[in-house]
């Protein structure tokens, strides 16, 4: 099975869902695309470091990388759509996970519309499951004012994979902050630990499920 994790920066990964990838990593083939390179307004010089360390964040996760060249905080629709619909009809993915569509960051907002226009299920779709993910200093900073608020129902355990979710994040030296800060490792630790108490495990990544496919299996013709 090939599972696609669409996303506007690199280092979204790893403050997001880097549990889950690595956890799905394991048995399935899994791809991380980035639209943007990672040039933030008023630091554009880290899109380097910034570039280079979602390369190896998603090899050290298992998964195969997709950069893209778009700027931070410039993405366009017709552009943005296009480009993810051309990701999905090359590697045809059962299931897409991607940015909740209330994050406070315009660019997380754009993905996520793009995803769930370029992920409907027509007759001839291939993607089966359409996920929305949090991130911290995004998804929380929005303080439900931006509707619809982000509500999972889904839930990963992550407890064997947090290590493996730090270590990503650590890859990305210019992208964190001190604890309390939302983007410090202190914080993603904190967060995993919430999710997890609420589904009865150690740490978990949370998500909301947007829609759940169950198409016709095949037919086995039996031998007589």
């Amino acid at each position: 099975m090939t599972v696609l994790f669409i996303f506007a920066h690199p280092d979204d990964e790893a403050y997001g869902p880097a549990g889950t990838i690595a956890k799905i990593a394991e048995r399935n083939e899994v791809y991380v695309l980035s639209l943007c390179k990672g040039d933030r307004p008023g630091q554009e010089n880290v899109w380097t470091h910034r570039s280079q360390a979602f390369q190896q964040s998603c090899i050290q996760l298992g998964a195969n990388p997709i950069l893209k060249e778009f700027s931070d905080c410039k993405l366009e629709y017709a552009s943005t759509l296009a480009v993810i619909e051309e990701t999905i009809n090359q590697l045809q993915p059962t299931i897409v996970y991607t940015h909740n569509i209330s994050d406070i960051h315009r660019d997380h907002r754009l993905v996520a519309e793009c995803c769930m226009v370029a992920c409907r299920p027509k007759p001839t779709g291939v993607v089966n499951e359409l996920y929305f993910c949090e991130l911290p200093a995004s998804t929380d900073w929005s303080f439900g004012q931006i509707q619809p608020a982000f509500t999972p129902n889904v839930y990963i355990d992550i407890t064997d994979f947090m290590d493996a979710k730090k270590g990503a994040l650590m890859l990305y030296s210019s992208e964190i902050y001190a604890f309390p800060d939302a983007r410090s490792v202190g914080a993603v630790e904190t967060l995993a630990t919430y999710r997890g108490y609420q589904a009865g495990v150690t740490r978990a990544e949370a998500f909301q499920l947007v829609f759940f496919r169950e198409t016709k299996s095949k037919t086995i013709s039996k031998s007589s």
